[in-house]
């Protein structure tokens, strides 16, 4: 990883300083190309843990499917084609604290949106909701994260920002079921 990559900044790619925290890299394929995503702990604690243990914990191992790739907006996933794997880890949790600037005057400050293209949070319906569905940006968005603290970023895409720009968006909000 470049300095930027392992210290993010605030500046054209993140709105406010990102809390400093030790990276743990994870090198993922998909059928559009590879990504390789930093998990940041301080960003929030328990997302980047629930994160890793799927990871270690063989969740990934099978297909995982994108259902919902909206253009310029997210894609959801998480859904393990190994039913067990989706009981194991199916089960809501608590909400991380945010580090992002919540409300309106804080969509766009500086010319930054608020969500960075590439950043990865749990996706969510309510209050402690989050389980083993996911969203990554595939565009800058101000509305991310604006209030939904199921919406706290807890890694980013370092790698693979063509592979995003290469993910199917065809199907949108009308993908696969879950």
């Amino acid at each position: 990883l470049s300095d930027a990559e392992r210290f993010p900044r605030r500046g054209p790619r993140h709105q406010v300083e990102p809390p400093a925290s030790r990276v743990a890299l994870v090198c993922c394929e998909t059928t559009a190309g590879p990504l390789s995503v930093a998990v940041r702990p301080r960003w929030a604690p328990r997302g980047a843990k629930r994160f890793m243990d799927m990871v270690r914990g063989g969740y990934f191992s099978s297909k995982v499917p994108l259902m919902r790739c909206v253009k310029g907006f997210l894609c959801q996933f998480g859904l393990p084609g190994i039913p067990s794997l989706a009981k194991a880890f199916g089960g809501g949790f608590p909400d991380d604290p945010s580090w992002l600037p919540h409300g309106p005057k804080h969509w766009k400050v500086g010319g930054v949106e608020r969500f960075a293209k590439g950043y990865l949070a749990y996706a969510g319906a309510g209050p402690n909701s989050r389980g083993n569905q996911f969203i990554v940006s595939l565009a800058p968005s101000e509305r991310l994260c604006g209030g939904s603290p199921w919406e706290v970023p807890w890694g980013e895409v370092v790698g693979g920002f063509g592979t995003l720009d290469a993910i199917s968006t065809a199907y949108g909000e009308k993908g696969p079921s879950q």
